[in-house]
């Protein structure tokens, strides 16, 4: 069973609306599309949640051959959000599927899977990021809202 921490009753900060200040607009980015993928219904439906909380536009994908198929929808993911294990074909191969579709998307992978001392080659694997479950959740949202993160 995975266990997933999520804030309790915490909101982003919105901007200071006062009358009479004065500050520079900042431009609307539209939000962030994640294909998540993970095979346990329950934390990917928490998961889910939690991210579109935090105003992403998730889709969800059960196993990787899911996965694969709205990988190749339209519009296409910023991001790719995948389990390293799953029950047809693991993350690595939904990684490097995802680094083959134009543009391509920042891909992370989420696992519970002790590397010990051997810290996985993210770049041979295709893979942008690596999380550890359990997930650290405020982490992983700072990084799929950085910059540089999906296109």
């Amino acid at each position: 069973m995975q266990t997933l921490d999520l804030p309790a009753g915490t909101r982003p900060k919105m901007p200071d609306s006062t009358p009479g200040t004065t500050s520079k607009p900042q431009p609307v980015r539209p939000r962030r599309r994640i294909l998540l993928v993970d095979d346990n219904a329950e934390g990917r439906r928490a998961l889910a949640r939690l991210l579109e909380f935090y105003n992403f536009d998730v889709t969800t994908a059960a196993d990787g051959t899911s996965a694969l198929k709205a990988m190749h929808e339209s519009p296409p993911p910023d991001v790719v959000l995948t389990d390293l294990l799953l029950p047809d074909i693991d993350g690595r191969e939904v990684a490097r599927q995802a680094n083959t579709i134009s543009p391509k998307p920042t891909v992370v992978m989420i696992t519970g899977w002790d590397f010990g001392s051997e810290v996985p080659d993210k770049a041979s694997w295709g893979v942008d990021y690596v999380f550890l479950k359990p997930l650290n959740v405020s982490e992983l949202v700072a990084q799929l809202a950085a910059p540089e993160t999906g296109r």
